[in-house]
């Protein structure tokens, strides 16, 4: 292999790693990578957790579900049922569930 063909192939290399690698990364800041002194315990009014919905659903942003059972969940908000529920789509994007507003103690945007 000459030296032009070694530049060439480690010039290929570094651009798929790079085409790659980025949209993982922003995935990855997306799931996982809160702010966590915005984080917090307290509840939200039920206005406030439809209108997160409402922009997560609109921008296909993932957001941090907080029940009032204490699960938490990362997922996607991918259609609106009723004006009270809606599918969230989980972060590994193999299961579709209902959420009901009133079963949401807050949501967080990462």
């Amino acid at each position: 292999m000459t030296h032009t063909n070694h530049q060439f192939g480690s010039n290929l290399i570094r651009a798929f790693k790079q085409f790659v690698g980025q949209p993982l990364q922003r995935k990855y800041r997306q799931l996982f990578e809160y702010d966590e002194a915005r984080l917090t315990i307290y509840s939200q009014k039920a206005a406030l957790v439809l209108s997160s919905l409402a922009v997560a659903l609109l921008y296909r942003r993932f957001v941090l579900l907080t029940y009032f059972d204490g699960q938490d969940e990362i997922g996607q908000i991918v259609k609106r049922l009723s004006p009270t529920r809606f599918v969230v789509r989980s972060s590994d994007r193999k299961v579709l569930h209902y959420v009901d507003v009133n079963q949401v103690l807050r949501v967080d945007f990462p």
